[in-house]
């Protein structure tokens, strides 16, 4: 149990964590900001598990300019595994996520199934583990979960090096540094640990506003006590997607288990069937602040299109040819497309009409014009399976001539549409463009 919670203490490292800046708007409104930290939370979560999702999660994510450090635990030894992830959004302050992972292996399986509740109190790691094993606890008093609570205690043990290279738990660093903010989060038992941790980290003498939890499909962790007692305190949000078993199972099958804090249900699109899976909660999780985004803009009389070219870059717009089942997701596919080319491509040009391209780039004097074409073929042998197949063609505008072409090809076995067009997007651009050789 110290292993996990002296990490996590460490991990917040220099934690001078802060609020979540307003994404890109010092007047942002709540639900903007909520989407947005939702967004990187539910991002942050898939990029715990150490799988191939995973892995291109981390990678996408230190490729937007998040810092990422990992934390295993020891050959041997079981508990939980989870990550750091830090940036500075704009404030000149760094902001930080701490992620557990859900349940990966089979030892994570028998920390679910140890469904037993223990005593939770004490306001050190000595005094949690000891009260934990005190046996004859009145069902009054504050409890949780046996597996989840073993799972938790080598996080709260873990240390991180804060700035000037010391080694310090994460309940020091925080009390260190009183006005810094950790967000908490994962998906499934990664959850659960997240709410524990949180809960613990109170306990230690921590300002409860200096802590967040945000869950996805997370069982519950405790009994009535420990929900009453942490509800006034703990800052937690639980998204759940209609539907996912996990998030009451707990209540149904062995009884006594509560849920708390402030809980925001997602419904899935009729193309899936997946609720529980991190794939399904990424993706709701995106489109979510796509929408919010979108309604902030329109509150705010803002555009999506950038006003004034800064480059020599025209790209067509995006054609929408996904078959009907799948076209309420073009629009979203559209943002993730703007994005993209306005990371990598700053300045660039997002026309809004796709007929005679080249002559309206020849007229405003372009250079090159970037035309991405999307196309969908579904899988026959395979329920609700598609693949997605981006391309992209670079045209020079003098000549008419092709420069550069590329394809990705991506199915969704385990991703959404909306993701594995992102995927397709970021790794039709991961090499060097044409324009890179002629600067």
């Amino acid at each position: 149990m110290v292993t996990i919670m002296k990490r996590v203490c460490l991990i917040v490292l220099s934690i001078l964590l802060v609020v979540i800046p307003v994404v890109g708007q010092a007047d942002a409104g709540e639900d903007y900001e909520e989407a947005y930290k939702i967004y990187i939370a539910a991002g942050i979560s898939v990029a715990a598990y150490n799988d191939r999702i995973g892995n291109l999660a981390r990678h996408y994510l230190e490729e937007e300019g998040w810092e990422i450090d990992r934390y295993v635990q020891d050959a041997g030894q079981d508990g939980a595994r989870f990550l750091l992830a830090k940036k500075d959004l704009g404030n000149g302050k760094q902001t930080y996520f701490l992620a557990f992972v859900g349940t990966e292996n089979a030892d994570d399986v028998k920390c679910n199934l140890k469904v037993d509740k223990v005593y939770f109190a004490g306001s050190s790691l000595a005094e949690l583990t000891a009260n934990a094993a005190k046996a004859g606890i009145a069902a009054n008093e504050p409890k949780v979960h046996q597996g989840f609570f073993e799972f938790v205690q080598s996080g709260l043990e873990a240390k991180v090096l804060d700035n000037t290279g010391t080694s310090l738990l994460l309940s020091d660093i925080l009390l260190n540094n009183k006005d810094s903010k950790l967000y908490l989060v994962g998906h499934s038992l990664g959850g659960a640990a997240a709410t524990i941790t949180g809960a613990a980290l109170i306990n230690m003498g921590i300002n409860a506003e200096q802590i967040e939890v945000i869950t996805f499909g997370a069982p519950a962790v405790g009994n009535h006590a420990f929900a009453a007692k942490y509800e006034p305190f703990l800052q937690l949000t639980r998204i759940v997607i209609a539907g996912d078993p996990v998030t009451g199972v707990l209540q149904t099958l062995v009884g006594g288990y509560e849920q708390f804090g402030k809980e925001i249900k997602w419904h899935m699109p009729p193309t899936t069937d997946r609720p529980h899976n991190i794939t399904e909660y990424v993706d709701l999780a995106l489109k979510n602040y796509y929408d919010k985004r979108q309604q902030f803009r329109e509150s705010a009389g803002q555009s999506a299109q950038n006003a004034v070219s800064q480059t020599d870059i025209y790209i067509t717009p995006l054609k929408n040819t996904l078959p009907e089942p799948l076209k309420a997701e073009f629009w979203y596919m559209q943002e993730a497309l703007r994005d993209e080319y306005l990371r990598i491509m700053p300045g660039c040009t997002l026309a809004n009409e796709s007929d005679n391209w080249r002559e309206k780039a020849r007229q405003l004097g372009y250079r090159w014009v970037v035309v991405p074409e999307l196309q969908v073929t579904q899988l026959k042998q395979a329920r609700n399976t598609h693949y997605i197949t981006l391309s992209q063609t670079i045209y020079e505008v003098s000549s008419g001539a092709v420069v550069q072409t590329a394809v990705f090809s991506t199915g969704t076995y385990n991703l959404t549409p909306l993701e594995a067009f992102v995927h397709n997007l970021k790794g039709i651009n991961s090499g060097q463009l044409v324009w890179d050789q002629h600067r």
